[in-house]
């Protein structure tokens, strides 16, 4: 995957197996190769100190995704542009290691620069083995190691990484498979609080940073070329899957659907952060479909399963499916479950207030409001509607003309001044009607009434150089749905 999102495949396919990475273009590597040279400190980075606040930086290349894309687009270059991808791809420099079972930690004893303390290197061999285990256990694949420098174990390197901008990365070295790849991480030598704050603890930014690294890893043994939104997703989500006190991850929600909706799920373009906030969708999931593997939700690692044979919005889809349930009806429910968080997560309390795309404030009198919403594939919109001094024997009706049945599907949410809420999933007729009547619809009993579209079109033309699932275009994209409001008595 280039890091620009515009990497043409040699064919379009819509769905089916996408295992086979696309051929890059030269431009596409060369851009690739620009990005990953902003993430090395021996091309520019250095004293950037671009890290704080947060772990990513809107604009600026995240670190494993810009060497992953740089991987991915390698064979494509030529001459001294290869020579420098394979710069920017070699592991570090380290003097000695330390090993458990399954990691090795290669570090430089001592203090400044890119050395680390004995202690915190054992340390980090600790973690990172807890972190192992945890995903091996969950049914994971183990990350592929190499066969040269610790056979049969996975290396983490430590280096002072905030020069570099970074909390740490994750880089594919050598290939597998079709799709798998073998893979070395490096992590800060000391996340000293002088250089990374004080919002989270040395250890807390180790631990989380370790989490959701590693996790990097892991999936390059599944797929190193699978869309960049899944990978950051999830690698988001599993931080506080496995370190759930620490709740660094909610940082990012501002960006993601929770707060912007309108933005596409699968929109990996590099100035979103959106990619890092989106893990809200795999709460979701994993809340939904709770069930357990080890000590995390099974669902997503039914999706990763299923990503070395396609790619992740049809992953998503057909781990769905084997749950005896759609995309359509899922993505529905989470744009319901935004508009209570704290209502529908079991941590909700502590994240962002619902958000809604328009507000209208209905009297006591008769009379039709209406409006429409068009939206991009994978988005979703609320109108809210609000009684404003209606007393006894009103009601409320509601219709909508839902465009694209087949993808696209309108929730209601009624929240009552007691505290309750009622959620009625529509179901349209064959010209995508659907009514809902809401009785009672006074200002002492009803607080607001949300009706909700959401397009949940999940099928792409592959290969067509966007920033969205396989670099393709939904198929369909954008729809247009209309909504209309009568209050009568």
């Amino acid at each position: 995957m280039p890091a620009t999102g515009s990497t043409p495949a040699t064919s379009a396919r819509t769905g089916g197996d996408t295992s086979a990475q696309p051929t890059v273009t030269k431009k596409a590597a060369r851009e690739a190769l620009d990005a990953a040279k902003k993430v090395k400190r021996n091309q520019s980075v250095r004293g950037a100190r671009q890290v704080v606040p947060g772990r990513h930086v809107a604009g600026r290349p995240d670190a494993t995704i810009a060497l992953t894309d740089l991987w991915n687009a390698k064979d494509s270059l030529d001459g001294s542009n290869k020579a420098a991808a394979r710069e920017l791809l070699a592991r570090p420099r380290t003097a000695t290691q330390t090993c458990s079972d399954v990691v090795c930690v290669h570090y430089s004893p001592g203090k400044g620069g890119d050395k680390a303390s004995t202690t915190y290197a054992n340390q980090v061999r600790d973690v990172v083995t807890k972190v192992h285990n945890i995903y091996v256990n969950a049914g994971y694949r183990r990350p592929a190691a190499d066969k040269s420098v610790t056979p049969g174990k996975v290396d983490i390197y430590l280096e002072n990484l905030y020069d570099e901008g970074y909390y740490g990365y994750c880089a594919p070295e050598t290939k597998v498979s079709k799709t798998a790849a073998t893979a070395y991480c490096v992590l800060d030598n000391d996340y000293a609080t002088s250089e990374y704050g004080t919002a989270n603890t040395p250890t807390e930014n180790l631990r989380v940073t370790a989490a959701h690294e590693y996790f990097h890893a892991v999936q390059f043994a599944y797929d190193a070329g699978e869309d960049r939104w899944m990978m950051e997703s999830t690698a988001t989500w599993v931080e506080d899957e496995v370190y759930d006190s620490i709740n660094d991850n909610r940082q990012y929600l501002a960006y993601g659907q929770l707060e912007d909706q309108r933005k596409p799920l699968d929109n990996s373009n590099v100035s979103n952060l959106g990619i890092y906030g989106n893990w809200i969708f795999f709460r979701y999931l994993s809340e939904r479909f709770a069930k357990k593997r080890g000590d995390l939700p099974e669902v997503v690692l039914s999706v990763w399963n299923r990503a070395p044979s396609t790619y992740s919005t049809t992953a998503v889809r057909q781990a769905l499916a084997a749950r005896g349930t759609t995309l359509k009806l899922q993505y529905a429910r989470f744009a319901a479950a935004n508009l209570a968080p704290a209502k529908t997560y079991s941590e909700g309390g502590a994240y962002y207030a619902p958000v809604y795309d328009g507000r209208t404030a209905l009297p006591a009198k008769r009379q039709t409001v209406d409006g429409q919403f068009t939206l991009k594939h994978l988005t979703y919109a609320s109108q809210r509607l609000v009684p404003k001094k209606i007393g006894k024997g009103w009601k409320l009706r509601i219709k909508v003309d839902v465009a694209r049945p087949n993808a696209n599907a309108a929730v209601v949410s009624v929240f009552r001044t007691d505290g309750t809420r009622g959620v009625f999933y529509l179901e349209p007729n064959s010209k995508g009607i659907a009514t809902k009547t809401i009785e009672g619809f006074s200002s002492k009993r009803i607080r607001k009434v949300e009706v909700t579209f959401a397009n949940a079109s999940s099928n792409f033309e592959c290969g067509q150089g966007t920033a969205f699932s396989c670099h393709g275009i939904a198929s369909p994209d954008k729809a247009t749905h209309h909504w209309w409001a009568k209050t009568y008595r």
